[in-house]
């Protein structure tokens, strides 16, 4: 374990709000594509995530609503903000790899955007499974909401994670 990794582990225990918040700042810096489309990761904690997108008419499709491309990009933001918190104090020694997503729009997504996305599974035998077997597989799932509060579209991220390869 890294000497960043402990820091984290500690931290996560007495102030895990600045944890949460370096992994954000992380993840903003590291990701241009989602900078370009105004996504922003509002918050992020154990296993879970909420990320929104402002109303942008570049973002919309021949409709005027949410272009389903950049819903797409915000829930697999979500997804990762979610996996990225509850594996935090490991996060910095992983190599995560969004494996396969599966999204199902319910309604039109109308103005600004908002998802939250949650690891639905036992956080403690995931990392169990990981520290195990070097690896372990997992879903991430997300709500998408518009403006109104409407459900837009549910997502399912399945997320790879192994070890950082030397």
């Amino acid at each position: 374990m890294s000497i960043l990794s402990l820091v984290f582990k500690v931290l996560l225990r007495v102030r895990p709000s600045m944890v949460y918040e370096r992994i954000k700042q992380q993840m903003m810096d590291t990701l241009p594509f989602v900078r370009l489309l105004g996504i922003k990761i509002d918050e992020i904690g154990a296993g879970t995530s909420k990320v929104s997108m402002p109303e942008d008419p570049k973002l919309n499709n021949h409709l005027g609503t949410q272009h389903a491309g950049a819903l797409f990009t915000l829930a697999e933001t979500a997804s990762g903000a979610a996996m990225a918190g509850g594996f935090a104090e490991l996060i910095l020694g992983l190599r995560p790899v969004a494996k396969e997503s599966r999204i199902q729009y319910q309604k039109v997504a109308k103005g600004a955007t908002r998802a939250e996305g949650r690891v639905p599974g036992d956080l403690a035998a995931l990392k169990a499974e990981l520290k195990e077997q070097g690896k372990v597989a997992f879903p991430v799932e997300v709500d998408i909401f518009d403006a109104a509060g409407t459900l837009a579209a549910q997502v399912q991220v399945d997320w790879y994670l192994s070890e950082k390869r030397a």
